[in-house]
């Protein structure tokens, strides 16, 4: 699929564009925050804090471009620029919360868990790339995704092995995160921790609902306001819950 020139975009693909554009922005934000104190503490585990929250975001990376790009010059992005912008980086974002994850609460079986996601994850890169550029008589977008109208480039229904991985992945990162978050609430004696575990709680059930609702709930414009509204309040959530800063700590008066 080739680039649309002077495409003419539906509101409905505006405020989705727009919204995811200001949610990526909003993610880099925070996620900066962190790398840099991911750099003075020379903490590796903040670093893949960092990963979660700016990659955590990667399935909106391509409508939000998509959006800037179209805003400068008219044209949405290919339809493989797309997918690859919305797909390529997912892994990384998993695979930095299971290690995360497996090394607080199931050390034992990180390396195995981790190399069978990992192992997951380079079949999921193969099929993207081999049906976005090496099979031009296959039926490429019943196999990855199609866009929700002619007029809404912003969007897409992902289909096939795309929207399996999909699926296992945000679901296999909430039932873990509210695992992790539940065990940071039973903390008795260090409240950071145990408001860390409320943040992560709230963040990885607003991450489920976004994302579950971004993929299979028909959007009218308010709805979809909400739910990146939720989106932007996520990524909040989950910055607060990793690392908890020095001012959050003096508003619910925790000591260091």
């Amino acid at each position: 699929m080739i680039l649309m020139l002077g495409q003419i975009l539906s509101d409905l693909a505006k405020i989705s564009g727009l919204s995811a554009l200001i949610n990526v922005f909003i993610g880099f934000f925070f996620g900066t925050i962190v790398l840099i104190r991911s750099i003075k503490l020379r903490q590796g585990l903040i670093f893949y804090f960092f990963l979660c929250i700016v990659f955590t975001l990667s399935p909106w990376y391509s409508s939000g471009f998509g959006y800037l790009f179209w805003s400068l010059t008219g044209n949405s992005l290919s339809y493989q620029i797309y997918i690859l912008l919305g797909n390529l980086f997912i892994p990384i974002a998993v695979i930095a919360w299971f290690n995360v994850y497996l090394t607080s609460y199931k050390p034992e079986k990180r390396k195995i868990i981790l190399l069978l996601y990992g192992v997951f994850s380079i079949i999921f890169e193969i099929y993207l790339f081999y049906f976005l550029f090496f099979a031009p008589g296959a039926p490429v977008e019943s196999l990855l995704g199609v866009f929700a109208d002619i007029n809404n480039p912003t969007d897409i229904d992902y289909k096939g092995f795309v929207l399996i991985y999909l699926g296992v992945s945000i679901i296999t990162a909430c039932i873990t995160g509210v695992h992790f978050a539940l065990k940071s609430i039973k903390e008795k004696v260090d409240k950071t921790i145990v408001w860390k575990g409320r943040f992560l709680l709230i963040a990885f059930i607003f991450f489920g609902i976004a994302a579950i609702f971004d993929a299979i709930i028909e959007m009218t414009p308010t709805l979809l306001l909400i739910i990146r509204i939720i989106l932007a309040a996520n990524t909040f959530l989950f910055y607060l819950g990793f690392i908890l800063p020095k001012w959050a700590k003096k508003i619910l008066k925790i000591q260091d």
